[in-house]
C-alpha cells in the first residue's frame, strides 16, 4: 500500500498547479495531504482498477512514480539516531561516567530492536531498564511526571556535557513519531498500524528524560 504525503503534493503543486488529483488503486492519502487538497479546492478522485488499465502507459502520475522516499527518509533518520546513541555513549564514557554510558547503550539496544521490528514488520520486544519491566517503567514515569522539568540546562551543571548529549538524543527521537505516522497511517481506520513502535519510541524518550533529571541532581 502506497501513501501520498502532503510534502509530495506540495512539490507536485509547485511544479504545476492542478484542480483535480487522481488517487490510483492501492494508494491512500495522509490526513495532511488531504487537507492540502481541501485548502486549495483540489478535487480528489479515487481511480478504479479499470480506469488505471485504460490510462496511457506513457503518462504515469509523477507522484506515484516517485520511489517511496518517505520510508527511506524514516529509515535514514533512524540510522542516524542509532549512530547518535553510540557517539553519546562513547563521549559520556570518555567524560568518566561509565554507569551513564552503559545506560545509554542499554537504550541503544532497545532502539536497535525497534529498528529491526520496523524493517522486518514484526512486533518489538518489551523494554527493560534499571532492572524494571516495561510496566514498572511506565509506573515510575507516571510518578515522576510532575517533577520532570528539563526545559533548560542549569547553569554551572557539573554534568553539562552528558546532559547536552542526552538532550540531543531526546530531540532527535522526537522526529521518529511523525515519520512512523506518515508511513503507517491507516486512512480507513484512522489509526497508525505501528502504534506499538510509537509507544516504544515515547518510552525511550521518557527514559532519556529521567537520565537527564539524574544529571541535574534528581533520582530515578
Amino acid at each position: 500500500m502506497r501513501f501520498i504525503t502532503e510534502m509530495e503534493l506540495r512539490d507536485l503543486y509547485k511544479t504545476e498547479p492542478f484542480a483535480t488529483y487522481v488517487l490510483e488503486p492501492d494508494t491512500k492519502i495522509t490526513p495532511g495531504a488531504r487537507q492540502f487538497l481541501v485548502d486549495r479546492r483540489v478535487t480528489l478522485v479515487q481511480a478504479r482498477c479499470s480506469d488505471s488499465e485504460k490510462a496511457p502507459p506513457h503518462q504515469p502520475h509523477p507522484a506515484q512514480e516517485k520511489e517511496n522516499w518517505c520510508l527511506l527518509r524514516l529509515r535514514g533518520k533512524m540510522d542516524c539516531i542509532q549512530s547518535l546513541f553510540l557517539l553519546g555513549a562513547a563521549e559520556i564514557l570518555q567524560a568518566g561516567n561509565a554507569v551513564l554510558s552503559e545506560e545509554v547503550m542499554a537504550l541503544d539496544r532497545c532502539f536497535r530492536n525497534l529498528r529491526k521490528a520496523e524493517q522486518e514488520q514484526m512486533a518489538p520486544d518489551s523494554i527493560q531498564c534499571w532492572g524494571w519491566s516495561e510496566a514498572e517503567i511506565k509506573k515510575q514515569l507516571e510518578n515522576a511526571e510532575k517533577s520532570m522539568d528539563i526545559s533548560e540546562m542549569p547553569l554551572g551543571l557539573e554534568n553539562n556535557k552528558e546532559f547536552a548529549l542526552l538532550n540531543h538524543l531526546r530531540a532527535s527521537l522526537q522526529e521518529v513519531e511523525p515519520g512512523l505516522l506518515e508511513n503507517y497511517w491507516d486512512e480507513e481506520k484512522q489509526v497508525c498500524s505501528r502504534q506499538d513502535l510509537i509507544d516504544r519510541v515515547r518510552l525511550i524518550i521518557n527514559l532519556l528524560c529521567m537520565m537527564m533529571r539524574k544529571c541535574i541532581g534528581g533520582k530515578k
